[in-house]
């Protein structure tokens, strides 16, 4: 293969400018045109063309030099040096041309006053506009300010008069009307707070009708209702005999509290003392039996009755049963009333008057094998009423 640098007739070192030159001149001795139907001709341009593409491009000069075993890195400083060069008369040229634009003359040090003239004009009319803004703004919201505290006035003079529901009704259109401001949730649980100790004092002196009165309103306006609201609204109610009524407070605070064995205690009393309505207290009391079960079983497990210490057990299960066999002697279930009386004496064996209740509830049911034995534990206990049980159902005892 023939040298490309013999080819175009130049040396080893020769520039880019000499090696174009050279392509050139045998470029245009052996071109075609000028040699037409000469074959070596033809051949020896192909050759010139592609000696003059491989050293005209760096890359391609540095690979083919290498072949020849020149030193590698002696061309690649060159190629290096060369796009330095060119990359420095490239950013002189550019610098040159900026230094023009930006010449620091009289025209210039004007545009840039005219600029920060335009600036502090544009600056003083934002700055106008914000304040004017501003003092719009605060203005309107004292002004809201001073009507909120009038219309406060107003709610505090109603709650002041008595008129409760119509101090409540004006703060609820009041917060519906502006949520955000925080004053009238604050006054409205300040008017709640005030009602509240109200009704408790009403309560404790014993006012129990002027403390109904307040304790209803409070019901309604309580997010939730307090349990001792509602527990002290069904004792008054209970102290002036509205007994419906102190029940359904009663059962209000039932769906609060569904565990309270007291309060299913008070409720099924109430019906079946107070309004003679024992299917209904046969209810509640049914619900306190399966809560007897439920919670002793939880401690003790299934056999509970068999482990644990009746004197333990609070006092509450003992009325549940005394109460429950009660409502089944009057509902003639004679059955479960003996079942009852059977719980009650577990748990408390000295109340005399269980035995007792055990007694006329087989009487009923006309076994009369235990019923002396029962009778005499009451009389023993001093329940005093089985002594005219005894005589006439044991007399010859």
């Amino acid at each position: 293969m023939q040298d490309f640098y013999e080819v175009l007739g130049i040396g080893r070192q020769a520039s880019q400018a000499e090696i174009k030159a050279a392509f050139k001149r045998m470029a245009m001795k052996y071109h075609p045109d000028r040699n037409p139907g000469d074959r070596q001709a033809e051949e020896s341009f192909k050759l010139i063309n592609e000696a003059y593409h491989t050293l005209s491009d760096p890359s391609k000069k540095l690979r083919y030099d290498s072949r020849f075993h020149w030193i590698q890195q002696d061309y690649e400083d060159q190629y290096w040096q060369e796009l330095k060069r060119q990359k420095y008369q490239q950013w002189r040229k550019t610098h040159q041309t900026e230094r023009e634009y930006y010449r620091l003359d009289k025209n210039y040090f004007k545009i840039q006053g005219l600029a920060f003239l335009v600036f502090l004009i544009m600056a003083g009319f934002c700055f106008g506009v914000i304040h004017t803004a501003h003092y719009y703004v605060e203005q309107q919201y004292l002004e809201k300010q001073r009507a909120n505290r009038q219309l406060l006035k107003q709610v505090n003079g109603l709650f002041g008069e008595g008129r409760f529901d119509d101090a409540f009704a004006m703060i609820h259109v009041l917060e519906e009307k502006d949520p955000l401001e925080y004053r009238f949730t604050y006054a409205r649980d300040s008017l709640v707070n005030a009602l509240r100790i109200q009704s408790d004092k009403e309560f404790e002196e014993k006012n129990f009708s002027q403390a109904v009165q307040h304790y209803l309103v409070l019901k309604q306006y309580e997010h939730p209702v307090r349990p001792e609201t509602l527990e002290n609204l069904s004792m008054c109610q209970f102290y002036l005999g509205n007994f419906k009524e102190s029940i359904q407070a009663l059962k209000h605070l039932h769906n609060q509290q569904p565990n309270n064995l007291s309060l299913i205690y008070q409720i099924g009393y109430i019906n079946l003392e107070k309004l003679d309505n024992p299917q209904e207290a046969y209810h509640y009391f049914t619900l306190g039996k399966k809560l007897f079960k439920q919670n002793l079983g939880q401690v003790y497990g299934k056999a509970f009755e068999i482990v644990m210490n009746p004197a333990d057990a609070p006092d509450i299960y003992f009325h549940i049963f005394n109460a429950r066999a009660v409502t089944n002697i009057k509902l003639n279930n004679f059955n479960e009333a003996v079942t009852d009386c059977n719980w009650a004496i577990f748990l408390r064996p000295e109340e005399g008057q269980v035995y007792h209740m055990r007694a006329t509830a087989n009487i009923r049911l006309k076994k009369f094998k235990y019923i002396c034995d029962d009778i005499d534990k009451a009389v023993n206990l001093g329940y005093t009423e089985a002594a005219a049980t005894k005589s006439k159902y044991c007399s010859d005892n």
